[in-house]
């Protein structure tokens, strides 16, 4: 299966394109914004990806900066994909806006790389795991209704890694294998489940054992990879994910990104072989 064409990554991608194709003609926004008879807030917002943009307007755009029709073609695609909603809007009341913004990129990803210093990563995890630690979460003070949101949340982006959507590549500090969010059982079932799933051929779960080299001290960390577009490049440019209890952040300029790809290098460098990580995964599961 291939990723879906996401809302969130709709609008992103266009917004680039709208800043970088102005700049190809060698216009500033003001001046565009005086041809066009617009304000110069919503070139700047459009290109920014603060609004909607919507058909008409990038249509005017295109053909003012005289695009080509199979760009144009793209462009305008990605426009009507942008108007539409993802299934995870249905959840914004309960979410912080940068975990909705993640949610929308994970679903156009073909691949995600992490580093998870603390847990199961939330894409291998068990609901009654992913409900116990949401419901950790008191800086949030989250109620019980909200937990369980939180919770659909999780176990429905699931089904990118069950039907074998996005590749994962995991590499997870031993202590998230000791460390309990909920019941022995639940534990239990997660760490099985974990083991379960590492066996799918789009899974790499591999373990940063605690009696062995630890080459940073860093929070945990995710970095989406987005397919190719045929004669357009990658859909997207690679993005990491900040996680952190008062809401993620998000580092997308290239110098930056690839020194988190490095970064996972060296974690993968250092943590167990697949095989090893399987093996201590079972035993820790009681297998």
């Amino acid at each position: 299966m291939t990723p879906e064409l996401s809302p969130t990554v709709c609008r992103r991608r266009l917004a680039v394109e709208l800043r970088r194709l102005r700049e190809a003609v060698g216009l500033s926004g003001v001046q565009v914004a005086d041809q066009l008879k617009w304000s110069t807030s919503k070139i700047s917002r459009l290109e920014n990806g603060q609004i909607l943009p919507r058909e008409r307007d990038v249509r005017t755009l295109l053909t003012h900066y005289r695009i080509g029709s199979t760009m144009s073609q793209f462009l305008l695609g990605l426009a009507a994909r942008a108007e539409s909603k993802g299934w995870w809007d249905a959840y914004a009341d309960t979410l912080p806006e940068s975990y909705v913004t993640y949610v929308g990129l994970e679903t156009a990803a073909e691949e995600m790389l992490t580093w998870q210093s603390r847990g199961i990563p939330g894409l291998l995890q068990t609901v009654e795991y992913a409900r116990a630690l949401n419901s950790t979460e008191t800086f949030t003070r989250l109620s019980p209704g909200e937990v369980e949101r939180r919770t659909q949340v999780r176990v429905r982006r699931q089904a990118l890694v069950t039907e074998q959507v996005l590749r994962v590549s995991a590499v997870v500090d031993e202590s998230a294998l000791l460390r309990r969010f909920g019941s022995e059982n639940v534990m239990r079932d997660q760490l099985q489940h974990l083991y379960a799933l590492a066996e799918l051929p789009n899974v790499s779960v591999r373990i940063l054992a605690l009696d062995g080299p630890h080459p940073i001290d860093s929070d945990s960390f995710v970095i989406l990879k987005f397919p190719e577009v045929n004669g357009f490049g990658p859909l997207y440019d690679d993005v990491v994910y900040l996680e952190s209890v008062a809401g993620g952040t998000f580092q997308e300029d290239e110098a930056t990104t690839y020194r988190f790809r490095l970064l996972l290098d060296h974690l993968r460098d250092a943590s167990l072989s697949e095989e090893e990580s399987m093996t201590l995964i079972a035993a820790r599961a009681e297998m």
